[in-house]
């Protein structure tokens, strides 16, 4: 159970004596609020191990039949909650026609829920849900609208857009970092730090290919390098090459969300048409090291790859092991987009000849969803559903997305 306050209060500005008489606006109000919502988000249940059997082993010639805890429970979970503050402001002008509402807000989530791991020691199958942090957003909402019917056209056009700025403020259970995801070679690939967005990707930086063995004698190296595998920059500066040089390599969170709407109307036929983009937030390409056979290689890599001196100081020689798969910015890829998320485009019969047919309303239409995306990412799509705030961002072979078109009739008797 919860308990989850809230309080909301607003001034109609418009309605006062004082703003009698004038003509600008044809709605203002100012509003605020301030409440807490709750969020069970768990899958399963949290206070409830769970211990396989049918589990079999060999001891010498003899197979014994045995069980094992695969899911631990934590009894001291507790809701994730979320206090947000809202200051708002809306208004109306040229007779209705313009409209725009304007929002501040300021939202503190405690008690995130996820499932981070623990060490491999304690033998579970399964990460239990723990509450793991608390971080800040703080952002803007602006929603912009004009709609006006003249004569027999109708148009309308919409812009929202909100920036937001994401900081986590505190990590339980006295953790000074939580390590999380992983690119499929080992590597942890977000690190969430106190001050920093949260799920932020974390690794080392390439400054190149090795050319020759000369630059690997005369560089910080593992030790294991060969001629066209990466450089990664030795970030503290100690001339030795290790885990401590790995740093900070973007947030999987957009800075900014926005989107446009436009439709129009006239002699029965009317379009519309809604584009939606982010930008500001990172991937990562983890499908890129996910493979299945040496063979299987991403274009990306295999068009690009050294193969001798001087071919390549971008993408490293194609092998079966070695630290070019390691978590690099390498693998990090800008995931801003702008997508057309749907259009249609339609046609009602006139009133009259409704009214010969017996119908109150007959359409045909066509529309369309995702048909078209201007992305910088090289994968099918920078939308990976299912994210975990920890774990975000990262495309481990999502299937794209699909478009859709749909034609059909819309008729009411």
């Amino acid at each position: 159970w919860g308990y989850f306050p809230s309080v909301a209060a607003g001034w109609n500005i418009a309605e006062e004596p004082f703003m009698r008489g004038q003509k600008l606006f044809d709605r203002l109000k100012l509003r605020a609020s301030w409440g807490i919502t709750g969020n069970d988000k768990i899958q399963d249940y949290p206070s409830l191990g769970r211990i396989q059997d049918e589990l079999y082993s060999a001891f010498g010639d003899t197979i014994q039949p045995g069980a094992t805890l695969v899911n631990y429970a934590n009894a001291d979970v507790r809701w994730e909650t979320t206090r947000q503050t809202d200051l708002g402001l809306e208004f109306s002008l040229f007779k209705g026609r313009f409209n725009a509402e304007i929002d501040w807000y300021r939202r503190f989530t405690f008690d995130i829920l996820s499932n981070l791991p623990i060490p491999d020691y304690v033998g579970s199958g399964s990460f239990p849900f723990v509450n793991a942090a608390q971080v800040e957003n703080i952002g803007w909402d602006f929603t912009l609208q004009w709609r006006e019917t003249r004569d027999k056209i109708t148009y309308n056009f919409g812009l929202i857009f909100s920036p937001v700025k994401n900081k986590v403020l505190k990590l339980n259970e006295g953790k000074s970092e939580i390590f999380e995801a992983s690119t499929g070679q080992g590597d942890f690939a977000t690190r969430t730090v106190i001050g920093s967005p949260i799920g932020a990707f974390y690794g080392y930086k390439v400054e190149g290919v090795f050319q020759n063995q000369e630059e690997i004698d005369s560089s910080p190296n593992f030790g294991t390098e060969a001629p066209g595998d990466f450089r990664f920059a030795d970030i503290n500066g100690d001339s030795v090459l290790n885990s401590m040089d790995r740093t900070y390599l973007g947030s999987p969170i957009p800075t900014l969300t926005y989107g446009f709407s436009a439709g129009f109307e006239v002699f029965g036929f009317d379009i519309a048409a809604d584009f939606f983009g982010v930008k500001g937030n990172k991937v990562v390409n983890a499908k890129a090291v996910a493979r299945f056979d040496t063979p299987n290689w991403e274009t990306l890599w295999y068009d690009n790859r050294w193969t001798g001196e001087g071919t390549s100081n971008t993408v490293p020689r194609v092998t079966n092991g070695g630290h070019n798969y390691r978590m690099s910015d390498f693998l990090v890829e800008d995931g801003a987009f702008f997508r057309l998320r749907t259009v249609s485009l339609g046609y009602s019969l006139p009133k009259r000849w409704r009214t010969e047919l017996g119908m109150s309303r007959a359409r045909i239409y066509a529309s369309g969803t995702n048909l078209w995306t201007k992305q910088a990412y090289s994968g099918f799509t920078p939308e990976f559903p299912g994210e975990n705030s920890f774990r975000a961002g990262i495309d481990y072979l999502n299937y794209p997305m699909a478009k859709i078109v749909l034609v059909g009739l819309d008729i009411t008797f």
